[in-house]
């Protein structure tokens, strides 16, 4: 069946209605052809993802998206209904079509000026690390002197240094049960984490939990939320918890639960070992610049749970939380024995997949399967789906933009710094960590 762009396009406006219908935008005539998503309706970068999700889920199959909304490095500075709906009739008839023009033409970003240096007063120093660390709600957890539960495989990396990808690629392993983000071990009970994950721009965080019940034991949406509901009235511990997480897996599989925020704290890592027994650890690593420039993209200073409102700057504040995870990561290692720690480079995984991966599988004790490196494959299954929307997902959203690991991604960062814009420490620590 041929798709033209005249069928397609009252579904791409469809959607984006859909995706709007609580915004207070005032168009005369409504969204139509020339509509354009930013200067029209005030899209954001969060707001392009969730329309595309929307649109792959509408037509069941992945699109490749990026090759639209990414030139020169840089996203677009705008696209109307009809170049969205001329590139999705393209790829849905097995083409890959540059965006055609409209009557609001796409202007593709420049080449980007490669920042070497930032002033002094940005630069990140040791008083501005002590100021975030001080900022950081600290949480009160100790253990119950209950049984351990059985052991867990953890991802301890910062935000935006591809631990969704990873997650993705494990929840590939017969072996492996690897949902969305879970977000349990900050919190002593499910009362707690309820408490403070349900503001504006943090619910989404509460659903991994859900979207893995449902994976266990097949239910719809509806009644694992109000299972979860039923945990949190009872107050049930969150280590309690993980053990209805990992029972139906009968030992037959490790449970997987990749939580960037997790390492903001080393407290909250110090608790792995008290609750679970023998988990084994993965610390992905990222150049710090390449996660400071996918943290400014993503606006992401907002969706932190556990940083309170502070004064620094997006690019400060993505290099003092990439800082913060490696000091808190390094320190937990300490007490952790070499045989259950694995450091890898997100960089070796989008360059040497099968090489990566494979290592994670000695690692872990698990035979390597050729499922693990096509990680846009069976996305149901990977839990990629969110729990009533693929948009709603615990984690990048970015993953949805591509149809492959791509390697480009490891050095994308460099048409934008260099590492001359890191404080001390953090170029210490980062060379220190091979970089």
């Amino acid at each position: 069946m041929m798709h033209t762009v005249e069928s397609v396009e009252p579904k791409i406006i469809e959607i984006v209605e859909e995706l709007t219908e609580d915004w207070d935008i005032d168009l005369d005539g409504g969204v139509g052809s020339a509509t354009t998503m930013i200067g029209d309706i005030g899209f954001a970068s969060i707001d392009f993802i969730q329309l595309v999700v929307a649109i792959e889920g509408a037509y069941k199959q992945k699109l490749g998206f990026q090759d639209l909304l990414m030139q020169n490095g840089a996203y677009v500075d705008d696209l109307s209904v009809r170049q969205i709906a001329t590139f999705v009739a393209g790829r849905l008839n097995g083409a890959a079509p540059a965006p055609a023009p409209a009557a609001a033409p796409v202007k593709a970003a420049a080449p980007a000026t490669v920042v070497t240096s930032v002033p002094d007063s940005e630069r990140v120093t040791p008083e501005k690390l002590a100021r975030f660390r001080a900022s950081i709600a600290r949480r009160t957890l100790s253990g119950d002197n209950k049984p351990k539960n059985p052991p867990a495989l953890f991802v301890l990396s910062p935000p935006r240094s591809g631990s969704t990808l990873l997650r993705v690629i494990l929840a590939g392993s017969s072996k492996l049960f690897g949902p969305p983000e879970l977000h349990l071990l900050p919190y002593a009970t499910m009362g707690d984490r309820l408490k403070a994950l349900s503001g504006e721009h943090t619910g989404h965080l509460l659903d991994g939990t859900v979207r893995a019940l449902m994976q266990l034991h097949g239910w719809e949406a509806e009644q694992a939320r109000a299972f979860v509901s039923r945990c949190e009235q009872e107050n049930m511990s969150t280590k309690a918890f993980y053990r209805l997480l990992q029972e139906p897996l009968k030992g037959e599989k490790l449970l997987v639960d990749k939580t960037p925020s997790y390492v903001i704290d080393v407290d909250i890592l110090k608790r792995i070992e008290v609750d679970f027994e023998n988990s084994l650890f993965i610390h992905l690593l990222r150049h710090p610049c390449g996660m400071i420039r996918s943290y400014e993209e993503s606006k992401l200073q907002r969706l932190m749970p556990m940083v309170q409102e502070s004064s620094f700057g997006a690019r400060e504040l993505a290099e003092l939380t990439w800082l913060t995870a490696q000091l808190n990561t390094l320190e937990f290692a300490k007490q952790v024995p070499k045989e259950r720690w694995l450091t890898l480079r997100y960089e070796d995984i989008v360059c040497s997949p099968e090489t990566s991966i494979r290592q994670i599988c000695d690692f872990a004790k698990i035979p390597y399967e050729d499922a693990m490196i096509n990680p846009y494959e069976e996305m149901d299954q990977r839990m990629t789906d969110g729990v009533d929307n693929a948009s709603k997902m615990s984690g990048d959203l970015k993953f949805h933009l591509h149809n492959a690991i791509n390697p480009e991604a490891a050095v994308r960062w460099k048409q934008f710094y260099t590492d001359g814009i890191l404080g001390a420490q953090t170029l210490e620590i980062a060379r220190s960590l091979g970089y």
